[in-house]
């Protein structure tokens, strides 16, 4: 491979990885260039494991890797351990010479190393070990070269970043995860007579927005999903909570009851996470033909996903009320083109038909 052709694999290698950000797939791509790059029979990445004393196979190549993930490297201790403890990269053209080759990795696996490159992976101005890549076997019973170690070093520096990356988002998902999951237990506290609807709602709205073709990893099927979750929020507010009591008559109070649309999205709107998600959850109390709140909406001019909600609301609030499906379904085609979208009403009708929902 020439280098301009390199070069090239490297710039290729940059922008696969800032395209991802699923942690397996990213540690896959840095083993296959590693190969591709150095002319390797082999490559493994080795992760810095949470007791920050041994390096776990997180990604390699062979027959048996799942016996090789089972196994840990004791930083400090062999070729790999001593590379993560130094920091340093390390080329082994006979590791037969190596003394701190001690091969029981190839007893386990089956694979019989000839020579070793190997280089660690380390961000920041402290050098913050993350793991250590290595390549095994020259192809063409060839020796690793300097120009092979400048290789890996560079991928290894760019795999290192987007390996943080990767941990940071997937840190952050399960974050956003459990703050939805308290934030839902948050409104049913304040709603006990929900108490379960919210997620009942949201089955019915992934539903929905499945039949209507989205992929479950685009950002408009997370809007749906979070957004159904959260669209009461409002009711958290402890501004609209001290209006209604004070209230005094029903009717007031449930004027005031409906700005809890306004109270959502103003708490939204300012969090940077859930920002796509708090026109959806304003305009779910909007109407098909317009007599709804808080603007009067009509049509497609309703977001999508607030359309969703609203369907998936009176479904559960019918349900709640006793009714049966078949009930169900003729009081959304009865209000289908005024209340509701009709394209949902159909879809619905064809969700239910085909049992494809079944929530006691």
């Amino acid at each position: 491979m020439s280098n301009i052709s390199k070069l090239e694999e490297i710039f290729e290698i940059v922008k696969s990885l800032s395209s991802t950000l699923e942690l397996d797939a990213v540690l896959k791509r840095i083993g296959d260039a590693a190969e591709l790059l150095t002319n390797s029979q082999a490559s493994s990445i080795m992760v810095v494991d949470d007791d920050k004393q041994h390096l776990y196979f997180r990604v390699a190549s062979g027959e048996k890797v799942a016996i090789l993930k089972k196994m840990k490297v004791k930083i400090g201790e062999g070729i790999a351990g001593n590379v993560a403890l130094t920091k340093k990269s390390e080329i082994i053209n006979d590791v037969a010479k190596d003394p701190r080759f001690a091969g029981r990795f190839d007893q386990q696996s089956g694979f019989k190393t000839r020579n070793i490159l190997a280089a660690p992976m380390v961000v920041g101005e402290n050098q913050e070990l993350v793991g250590v890549a290595e390549v095994l076997n020259k192809k063409d019973n060839a020796e690793y070269t300097l120009e092979d170690q400048k290789l890996l070093e560079s991928l290894s520096g760019l795999a290192a970043v987007s390996i943080m990356n990767a941990k940071f988002n997937e840190n952050q998902r399960n974050f956003f995860v459990h703050i939805t999951e308290i934030l839902v237990s948050a409104i049913e506290t304040v709603r006990p007579k929900f108490k379960g609807r919210y997620w009942k709602m949201t089955q019915l709205a992934t539903l929905i927005a499945k039949s209507l073709g989205m992929d479950s990893r685009s950002d408009s099927y997370k809007d749906i999903y979070f957004g159904t979750l959260l669209h009461d929020i409002g009711y958290l507010s402890s501004k609209l909570r001290t209006a209604m009591e004070n209230a005094t008559d029903i009717i007031k109070q449930a004027e005031i009851e409906r700005t809890h649309v306004i109270e959502a999205y103003e708490m939204l709107e300012k969090i940077h996470l859930l920002k796509s998600i708090s026109l959806i959850v304003k305009h779910h109390h909007e109407n098909y033909d317009g007599t709804g709140y808080p603007d009067g909406l009509k049509g497609e001019n309703i977001p999508l996903g607030s359309r969703i909600i609203n369907i998936c609301e009176t479904v559960e609030n019918l349900r709640c009320a006793g009714s049966d499906d078949e009930k169900v379904l003729k009081q959304l085609e009865l209000l289908s083109g005024t209340f509701f979208d009709p394209s949902l009403v159909k879809i619905v009708k064809e969700i239910f038909e085909g049992m494809i929902l079944n929530v006691d």
